[in-house]
């Protein structure tokens, strides 16, 4: 048995989701990281004023390999929201005001200290999940909501998704 099919088969056994090997080797080939993109996704977390917005950004980063992974991109879906299939949104900032809207309505920080025990409480995280975003280099923080000005041309609150998806 190969080292990467070894790996596969441990993790596995241990119920975790997906493979780190091969999480590594598809963020391989998914080309360079638009840091332009990355920058713009974490100020629309910190626009939108979304609690937890360094974890928030982690799980996005964790979800689309930075960006970069072709399946959720193409849906504008930068956390792997679904319901029976993934959602579709118009544009990305959709689907952090999606978030912002989730969090919103299940998320209470007086009832849930730790984010991670609330994201595995509501069975969005498996077992291991916040150990591999803690892994994730992010170290930004969200400047001064006052200093954040709002984008003019969003004038609909509510997020333009469509349910259709695979």
């Amino acid at each position: 048995m190969s080292m990467s099919n070894w790996s596969r088969h441990i993790l596995t056994g241990l119920g975790v989701i997906f493979s780190i090997t091969a999480t590594c080797t598809q963020a391989q080939s998914l080309g360079k990281i638009n840091q332009d993109l990355v920058e713009a996704v974490f100020v629309e977390i910190c626009r939108l004023n979304i609690q937890q917005p360094d974890t928030v950004m982690r799980q996005a980063i964790l979800e689309t390999g930075w960006m970069r992974a072709p399946f959720l991109m193409k849906r504008q879906n930068l956390f792997g929201f679904r319901n029976s299939n993934y959602l579709i949104f118009n544009q990305w900032q959709d689907s952090i005001a999606y978030y912002k809207s989730w969090q919103d309505k299940y998320y209470n920080a007086n009832e849930h200290k730790d984010y991670g025990e609330f994201l595995k409480s509501i069975r969005y995280a498996s077992a291991g999940y916040m150990e591999h975003l803690r892994k994730i280099q992010w170290t930004k923080s969200c400047p001064d909501q006052a200093s954040i000005a709002p984008d003019s041309p969003r004038t609909n609150d509510s997020p333009g998704t469509s349910t259709t998806g695979e």
